[in-house]
């Protein structure tokens, strides 16, 4: 479903003949070009805030024009906010979130967030968007309103609160919602209500209007996605007066919901599109406990592995809140079909049932049972067996090298076009599990590592010393000198190191045992056996055990039909039918007690008759 009628052509002029203007430079052209091409007489135009865009000596202008009127585009309302988004810098967009929302996720939200006003009502409401961006939503909120009621748009928009910490942004919500009205052949300044600010920093609820309403009747929008890592420092400083926030490191889009919620009158709707791994991450546990405290009536419309965003890598849901007690309803769809969506889709499900600090198992009855008695049948695999992240070095490419040859005492290792020789007695085997299918993948993909680390008595990694590696490893050193400045800026946290050519974590780096190695993400369980105990992994994890047996065994089951339904149904999807294995989705999976016949049996069956025997032990039927 096209948002708009502009194509890659149209976008690339925009942008080159934009870039490194300033935000007034593309307000003017947009705005210019919009007068023009909806033949709105400048000179008889009535408001002031758009005539203080005209510059009718922009030699873009017209040029702009002709490229619109060779693809025989004129500008519509979205058209604009299309514009408006894409001349967004990706740094700007990294920090502060800002992303296009397409017409019809905002059509659903607003709609399913006013259904339940009359017209008189609608004429009366106060809608919020706290992170309004360029005013898309208020946009489709205005003219679903003027649909319904009939009321002149400018008056609609006089009951809009948006706020955003960007100052174009709110700049460009008034010169839309202008523009909007001019469409309308309202020549008349439209009035929302905008303010530039940090919002987990503005209390909107001490504006005289709001407070005498006694919060916003409904707040729509799309909350700044910003991973933990790229917060600002002004909001990670605000982060802690917002409970939501108080566990694992926050996306920016949680205290969001806190302060929407807590900014809407009893009874008001909430109406998101958001990321949907809050109810499943270690980061969404705070999250869950405040939405079962209050018991929020919540409806989930998860979108699951779709990707909504165009150009982002994002799996979304949306969520609609009301601010009464209630439950959870939830379906899984595509996103163009929400349209279609009617109550019977939605499952329900009480907050008492569900576990906040592990996560929200969203799924039906009989599916909720199934999950129930695989996790409570024998031994939990985290308490059974250790499972390890891999290492981290953060710059793999300087350590991790495949020899071009050898000789007995060194590698030899090609490096950015130079050979460089590398002494044997620092090297350790590595391997990459998400590569890996079958135990005979190993052999092909093994890697050498330069590791500067001694084990100690306790097993713990100790960087080799300066002096020593001058000693023992001067080529090794004078390798990494090479790297100096490469290895010196790979962190960009504040860190501080035991020495530049220490690696950045030390994670992964004294797991000694056999492994069943297996990846990050996968379409099927995959689980490698390696009976090298010195083996070092990156990019994946491993089930570490002592016996080659045990280890064997628990392969059959983690590669049967029983494990790959928890995990369908339990943890993350991506795109490609493809699912999480992290430590926290898998170590909750129940393992059986066995015989030593039941796993004689087991190691000699065929998938099929594997698969079948394993949903015997677990005492599931996963064809229901």
């Amino acid at each position: 479903m096209p948002s708009s009628m502009l194509n890659r052509q149209i976008l690339t002029y925009f942008k080159n003949c934009c870039d490194g203007k300033d935000s007034q430079f593309v307000d003017r052209l947009i705005i210019m070009t919009f007068l023009r091409q909806h033949n709105i007489d400048i000179d008889i135009l009535n408001t002031g805030f758009l005539s203080d865009y005209i510059d009718n000596q922009n030699i873009y202008f017209i040029d702009f024009i002709n490229v619109l009127k060779r693809y025989n585009v004129t500008l519509s309302i979205e058209d604009i906010l299309e514009l408006f988004e894409f001349v967004i810098s990706p740094a700007e967009k990294e920090v502060n979130g800002a992303v296009y929302t397409p017409l019809y996720i905002r059509e659903y939200i607003v709609k399913e967030t006013l259904k339940k006003y009359s017209d008189l009502e609608l004429t009366k409401i106060k809608i919020g968007d706290l992170s309004c961006g360029c005013g898309g939503f208020f946009i489709t909120a205005a003219l679903y309103i003027h649909k319904k009621t009939g009321n002149p748009i400018h008056k609609i928009i006089s009951n809009f609160y948006g706020v955003d910490i960007a100052s174009y942004s709110i700049d460009r919500t008034r010169i839309i919602l202008n523009l909007l009205c001019l469409s309308y052949n309202e020549d008349i300044v439209a009035q929302p209500n905008l303010y530039q600010a940090n919002s987990l920093d503005f209390n909107i609820c001490l504006i005289d209007e709001i407070a005498q309403n006694q919060g916003l009747d409904v707040i729509i929008g799309n909350p700044p996605y910003v991973s933990s890592s790229k917060i600002s420092e002004e909001s990670k400083q605000l982060l802690c007066n917002w409970s939501v926030a108080s566990t694992g490191k926050t996306d920016l889009y949680l205290p969001f919901f806190q302060l929407a919620i807590e900014s809407l009158k009893p009874g008001g709707t909430l109406g998101y599109i958001t990321v949907n791994n809050f109810y499943r991450s270690l980061n969404g546990r705070a999250f869950r406990a405040y939405m079962s405290e209050h018991r929020y009536n919540l409806q989930m419309v998860d979108f699951g592995s779709e990707q909504v965003f165009k150009g982002r890598s994002t799996y979304t849901c949306i969520c609609l809140i009301s601010k009464a007690e209630g439950n959870i309803s939830y379906c899984k769809k595509n996103s163009h079909d929400l349209v279609q969506i009617c109550q019977t889709d939605f499952i329900y499900l009480e907050y008492e049932n569900l576990n906040d600090y592990t996560g929200w198992t969203l799924c039906n009855t009989t599916t909720s049972n199934i999950i129930r008695k695989i996790e409570s049948t024998g031994s939990p695999l985290g308490e059974l067996f250790d499972i390890k992240n891999g290492f981290a070095t953060l710059k793999n490419d300087v350590y991790l090298f495949t020899p071009m040859r050898e000789t007995k005492k060194y590698f030899i290792l090609e490096h950015k076009g130079t050979e460089y020789k590398i002494e044997k007695g620092i090297c350790r085997k590595a391997i990459k599990p998400n590569i890996l299918k079958t135990d005979s993948d190993i052999d092909g993909n093994l890697e050498y590592i330069i590791f500067p680390y001694i084990l100690d008595t306790n097993n713990k990694p100790v960087l080799i010393g300066k002096d020593e590696m001058e000693l023992k490893y001067p080529h090794a050193l004078a390798y990494l000198r090479k790297n100096y400045e490469i290895l010196k800026k790979r962190d960009k946290e504040s860190r501080t190191y035991a020495s530049w050519y220490a690696f950045g974590r030390t994670q992964a780096l004294n797991i000694i045992g056999k492994k069943l190695l297996f990846p990050y993400l996968a379409d099927k369980p995959y689980f490698v056996l390696t009976e090298d105990e010195s083996l070092l992994f990156y990019n994946g994890y491993a089930v570490v055990g002592y016996s080659t047996r045990k280890l064997k065994v628990l392969r059959c089951i983690l590669q049967s039909s029983v494990f790959w339904y928890y995990i369908k149904h339990t943890s993350k999807p991506y795109g490609g039918n493809y699912f999480a294995l992290a430590k926290n989705y898998v170590k909750k999976f129940g393992i059986p007690k066995l015989t030593e016949a039941e796993e004689d049996i087991i190691l000699n069956l065929s998938q099929t008759d594997l698969d079948s025997y394993v949903e015997n032990l677990y005492g599931v039927n996963l064809n229901i």
